[in-house]
């Protein structure tokens, strides 16, 4: 991906890159979180998420900044248009990581549950992913980008499990626990990072290709 962005845009990379690196270490430490009931790794998440808003401004800025000063054209212009959409999917990831750290600490103030489901499976995915799709934009690497494509799939099959095992495919929660209702509003947060990070890896095939896969089946 380097030889898309000029020395002006150094700094542009740069910070997508460490928006990247922010969004999936908030990730991992949240999954940590609710595994073993840490409110403190929960809170460091949700403290983390403050500087991933403050880059996705810059990044807003620096675009900003060089479509006033440069007036690109063409393919740096298709460059601008996906960094803004890879920096605003990393600063979403980000959001769902503090909502998945809140949940947690609702969780763990009820007592430690001994049925996590499909959480910790689909957590260890969704981080795969998520680096997969990060890689994918620091090295150029089409192949990484549309193994995400693939993969997002077993993240939306497990979130799947986790409301079938837990409500029954009639969707009856009559016998459910709220804690167990909270452990699902995670599962959907994974299933959205999971989705973000689809949504980066159909950037940086647009970037490399010139192919368009959204919404492709």
């Amino acid at each position: 991906m380097q030889r898309f962005f000029h020395d002006e845009l150094r700094q542009l990379r740069d910070d997508l890159i460490l928006m990247g690196e922010r969004s999936l270490d908030m990730t991992r430490l949240v999954l940590r979180a609710v595994e073993n009931g840490d409110d403190s790794l929960a809170l460091q998440v949700r403290g983390m998420d403050d500087r991933v808003d403050e880059l996705e401004k810059r990044v807003d800025r620096e675009i900003m900044r060089y479509l006033t000063l440069f007036g690109p054209m063409g393919s740096d212009v298709r460059l601008l248009l996906a960094a803004r959409d890879i920096g605003h999917d990393l600063e979403r990831i980000a959001d769902e990581a503090s909502v998945i750290a809140k949940r947690a600490m609702v969780i763990s103030e009820r007592g430690p549950l001994k049925n996590l489901l499909h959480v910790p499976a689909e957590g260890i995915i969704a981080c795969e992913v998520l680096r997969l799709a990060i890689d994918s934009f620091i090295e150029g690497d089409l192949a990484k980008a549309r193994l995400v494509l693939t993969r997002d799939a077993e993240i939306d099959a497990l979130n799947r499990k986790n409301y079938e095992e837990l409500f029954g495919k009639a969707g009856d929660a009559a016998k459910v626990s709220a804690s167990h209702v909270e452990l699902i509003f995670i599962s959907k947060a994974l299933e959205r990072i999971g989705d973000h990070s689809k949504n980066i890896a159909e950037q940086v095939i647009f970037l490399l290709s010139g192919e368009d896969v959204r919404h492709a089946r």
